[in-house]
């Protein structure tokens, strides 16, 4: 039977735990002061503790930093009746994974046991290929310093509307931390994602808003933007950093107004739904610059995390390899699969510049390659080996193909990069061009079904072509000569 260790000065706090935790089939120890519960945890293996913050003698949050409560395998909750963010964020950081306040919900304390006890039988038993679906949702995986502490802001923003500001480098989930975010607190309607910088300029009002018929050209029937799609749920917009001036402006007013007007209309619509942001540039030097609102800053600023980087919490690194070979082995009805301790060493040292994303594109490829059920440090360094060198773009995601060209094409560019316009020239020849062209043979020409593929409508496409000299050239007809 799984123990649990109950610490707290109070006898009615650890009447009621014990009769809470007994009744889930755990035994409980009980401890009046932190000294006693300190001796406890050194001679007993207990699945949880429920520490008080202040207890005679030795505090709880002292007890925890005894124990290195960060890396051992109990689960730490910290206790108090005072609601101060200092000692939440002093708990985050000396490894408890919650921070309850007095007089907590009996109901709440049940449901910290039972996703106990689902997490110690994932670690158990291997998942089976007919579970693939568990491992779509939303889940961050990690126990170091750096990652509980953006588990603790998440928990505190849950629950409210208050706009959050998510920064970080790339690939370090910034967008499975927003819906995290939102998968935790009640939202009505869905999450809705978008990257304003994946959009052409000239498409990205009427992406985001909305448009009536005959706004424009090709707008054949009135249609929902994503703030629409979002309401009542969370609209995520990532990259931020990159909005364009004009789009700023209108983004703000949804911001301080909770309002917007769709492309052709001239009827306000309310937004009702919470807004999270996402960027890995720094606003405040953009902000300075002039290149970004200030205004529209101090709008996104009202709850900012930042989530760090993999280099900063490498003790998740086992976990996470773990984790991503379990899931893609899932995924794509492998037999189960798992790591060597030497293996995961060789992970653990190596330089993810591309962060948890190029982490697990690297084990999902390991899923896809490995024969054995063992993975061993030879096999995982030599294809790291590959890795740092050329890609193997034949066994690569598809977004590290595109990554790996974007930067080719970037390094040849030169002095060009400083001049927008030119760049913007040569995106079209070189990037926009040959997607084109190669989606027209594709569709075998046909015009309307190469647009529905690209996303666009038929007259865009054709204008397209016309630019960039695509358009199939007419064949004149011979004139016949008089007989």
């Amino acid at each position: 039977m799984k123990k649990v260790l109950i610490a707290d000065d109070d006898e009615s706090i650890r009447w009621v735990l014990q009769k809470t935790v007994t009744g889930m089939g755990f035994a409980a120890d009980l401890a009046e002061d932190g000294d006693k519960a300190l001796s406890l945890l050194s001679k007993h293996a207990y699945a949880a503790a429920f520490v008080d913050i202040r207890m005679p003698g030795m505090e709880g949050i002292e007890v925890l930093e005894r124990v290195q409560a960060k890396t051992s395998p109990t689960r730490f909750f910290i206790m108090t009746a005072v609601r101060r963010p200092d000692a939440a964020a002093r708990s985050t950081r000396a490894g408890a994974a919650e921070f309850i306040t007095k007089p907590f919900d009996i109901v709440h304390i049940e449901k910290l046991l039972k996703d106990l006890e689902k997490e110690s039988a994932s670690r158990e038993r291997p998942y089976r290929a007919e579970d693939p679906e568990e491992w779509r949702s939303a889940r961050i995986v990690g126990k170091s310093r750096a990652i509980l502490e953006v588990f603790q802001n998440i928990g505190k923003v849950a629950d409210s509307d208050a706009t959050v500001l998510l920064t970080g480098e790339r690939g370090v989930g910034k967008e499975l931390v927003a819906r995290c975010i939102h998968d935790l607190g009640t939202p009505e309607g869905p999450f809705v994602a978008v990257n304003t910088s994946a959009i052409p300029r000239d498409l990205q009002e009427a992406e985001l808003f909305g448009f009536e018929k005959g706004a424009f050209t090709g707008a054949e029937a009135a249609r929902e933007g994503k703030l629409e799609a979002a309401m009542g749920g969370t609209l995520f917009l990532d990259e931020i950093g990159d909005t364009p001036p004009d789009l700023q402006a209108k983004l703000l007013r949804v911001l301080q107004e909770k309002e917007y007007t769709r492309l052709g209309s001239n009827r306000p619509q309310k937004f009702r739904g919470r807004v999270i942001a996402a960027t890995n540039r720094d606003l405040r030097r953009l902000t300075a610059e002039g290149k970004f609102r200030e205004d529209l800053f101090d709008r996104l600023n009202v709850f900012p995390v930042r989530v760090p980087a993999l280099s900063e919490r490498r003790e998740d690194i086992p976990l996470l390899a773990d984790f991503f070979l379990n899931k893609y082995c899932a995924i794509l009805s492998r037999p189960p699969k798992s790591f060597s301790r030497e293996a995961l060493e060789e992970l653990s040292s190596h330089a993810w510049k591309g962060n948890v994303r190029e982490l697990e594109n690297f084990v999902q490829r390991l899923a896809v390659l490995s024969a054995g059920k063992l993975l061993r440090r030879e096999e995982v360094a030599r294809e790291l080996a590959k890795a740092e060198g050329a890609p193997d773009l034949a066994t690569a995601p598809l977004e590290q193909v595109i990554e790996e060209r974007v930067r080719e094409f970037v390094r040849r560019l030169g002095p060009a990069i400083e001049d927008e316009e030119n760049l913007h020239g040569l995106f079209l020849r070189q990037v926009e061009k040959p997607l084109i062209k190669v989606v027209m043979e594709a569709a075998g020409g046909n015009q309307i079904k190469a647009a529905g593929i690209l996303g666009i409508n038929r007259n865009t496409l054709r204008k397209k072509l016309g630019a960039l000299s695509l358009l199939p050239k007419s064949k004149k007809k011979k004139k016949r000569k008089p007989r």
